[in-house]
Parts: structure tokens; C-alpha cells; sequence
């Protein structure tokens, strides 16, 4: 790995890192369907100031992408990210730490699904780690800090693991066939045609433009997914960029069980310890 690539990767762990804080003043004062449509609006703001840049990658092939049935994953991908969004920070309120943790076993379930229907080819040292991480992640609604959770908030939990875990496949199955950009921006318009059809008032958009907390959180959304989804096409190989981005989970953790006091730093340390064991061989052992 280049020293440009290292950059590029700990700069991923940065905002991964980053986000959820930003989240949190948002779910705390404003109600979670507002995150869901801040992230929409600013997605295709951004969207719309690179279409200069790379907009090329729509346009050349609008006729074949408009055709493709893969278009169908991209628009029920942006439906399911607003209702996820919208869990998450529901989590994210009682919890940062489950509001992350969730990302470990949504992908090994994932990579689970994308081995058993398309051919992904994981080891069996890989479904190993599957297992581990699910059994993991049971473990840790009854003794992590998701024990706190409601009961209707540990269901949020496992829906937010079963959309995720489809995310994978989604990105699996529409980015070979019409790309990331197109992918990105037709699921972001969807995303957005939910927000405007459950009903934003002029005061949500005001706040979506106004207020500094909501305008920073849309910002470093929106800059780190590009980041990624370019990374992972153009910069960086795809398992890397998933080690950085796993990476983020822990130290969230370790920071909420500071400023927040999620359960003691030992839990906290043991669960996104043992979390990493089982995610870097299913990233980095390879046939």
C-alpha cells in the first residue's frame, strides 16, 4: 500500500469515525425522519456539483442503464436507506455504540448471502468468521451496551442488520453492471422521493439549509460516501476500503463509553476487539 492509498484510507476511518457524532445532535433535537432527508437532499446536492465531473459515466451509457432491471436494485436500495437511516438514528439516540456495532454482522451476513446465491467463493475459515460475528452479535444485545435497548429499539437492531446485509448485495450485484455513479444517484433519488411523499414542511427544509449541525452532518455524509464508493472503484482495493471503514466501529465505541458512558471501556474494548478478529479474515483471506 502506497503512502497515497494509506492517506486516502485513514481519511475514510476519519469520517466513518466522525458521522455518528454528527448524528447525534440531529436525532437529539430534530425527529429521525429528518436525518433521512437531510442525507437525501445533500447526497444530490452533491451529486449534482460532480455531474461535470463525473456525470460521463451516466450519460455514456443512459440508454443500456435505463433498460437494466439493476436499476430496480438502485431505487429500492434508496427506499430501504431511508427507512434505515431513520432506525439508525432511533438506535443511535439510546446507543452510538449499537448504531455501529450492527455494521459487523450486516457484513458477514452479506458476504453470507452473496457466497450461498452469487458465487462470491468465501473459505470456510470465512463462513467460520460469519458464524462467529452472528453469534457475536447475539451475544452482544444481551451483554453489550444493546442490552440497554427497548425491545422495539433491539428490533430496529435487527432490521438495520438484515437492510445492511442487503446493501451488500445490492452493491454486489448493481455496481458491475451500470456503475457506481448511476447506482448512487438513482438510489439517492429515491431516497429522496420517500423524504418529499412522508412530508417535509418548510421548516425541515429550513433546517435542512440553516441549521450548522444538520449542514455539517449532510456535508461529511456526503463527502465520505463519495470518497468510498471512488475509493473502492478507482483508488483502493475493495477489502481495504472495508478495513478502514470496520476499523471506525471500535474506536467509536471506546469514545462513546467516555462521553457517553455506554456500559465500562473493558466491554466495550472486548466487543469491538473480538468484532475485528472475525471481520479481517473474511476481508483479507482470499483462494
Amino acid at each position: 500500500m502506497s503512502l497515497f492509498q494509506l492517506s486516502i484510507g485513514l481519511l475514510i476511518l476519519f469520517f466513518m469515525v466522525l458521522r455518528p457524532f454528527l448524528y447525534k445532535p440531529c436525532i437529539k433535537y430534530f425527529p429521525s425522519e429528518l436525518s433521512a432527508a437531510f442525507t437525501s437532499i445533500w447526497l444530490l446536492t452533491g451529486l449534482l456539483v460532480s455531474c461535470p465531473v463525473f456525470g460521463h459515466l451516466l450519460l455514456d451509457n443512459i440508454q443500456s442503464i435505463i433498460k437494466s432491471p439493476y436499476l430496480i436494485i438502485s431505487l429500492l436500495k434508496g427506499i430501504l436507506l431511508w427507512f434505515m437511516i431513520k432506525l439508525q438514528q432511533l438506535i443511535n439516540k439510546e446507543s452510538t455504540s449499537s448504531s455501529v456495532f450492527f455494521g459487523f454482522i450486516a457484513m458477514a451476513l452479506g458476504s453470507l448471502i452473496n457466497n450461498l446465491f452469487f458465487k462470491e467463493g468465501l473459505l470456510v475459515s470465512q463462513l467460520i468468521c460469519i458464524c462467529a460475528l452472528g453469534c457475536l452479535g447475539i451475544i452482544f444485545i444481551v451483554q453489550g451496551d444493546a442490552k440497554r435497548l427497548s425491545l422495539k429499539d433491539k428490533t430496529n437492531f435487527v432490521i438495520i442488520i438484515c437492510i445492511g446485509a442487503l446493501f451488500s448485495v445490492f452493491d454486489h450485484l448493481a455496481i458491475p453492471q451500470i456503475g457506481w455513479y448511476p447506482h448512487l444517484l438513482f438510489s439517492t433519488i429515491s431516497m429522496f422521493v420517500v423524504c418529499v411523499f412522508y412530508g417535509l414542511s418548510k421548516q425541515d427544509y429550513y433546517n435542512i439549509f440553516r441549521n450548522r449541525s444538520i449542514i455539517i452532518a449532510g456535508i461529511v455524509y456526503t463527502v465520505s460516501e463519495f470518497l468510498i464508493i471512488y475509493s473502492s472503484t478507482n483508488l483502493l482495493p475493495v477489502s481495504f476500503v472495508a478495513v478502514f471503514m470496520r476499523m471506525a466501529a471500535p474506536i467509536v465505541m471506546l469514545i462513546s463509553s467516555i462521553k457517553y458512558h455506554e456500559q465500562s471501556f473493558k466491554n466495550q474494548l472486548l466487543f469491538s476487539g473480538l468484532a475485528m478478529v472475525f471481520v479481517l479474515p473474511l476481508i483479507f483471506i482470499q483462494k
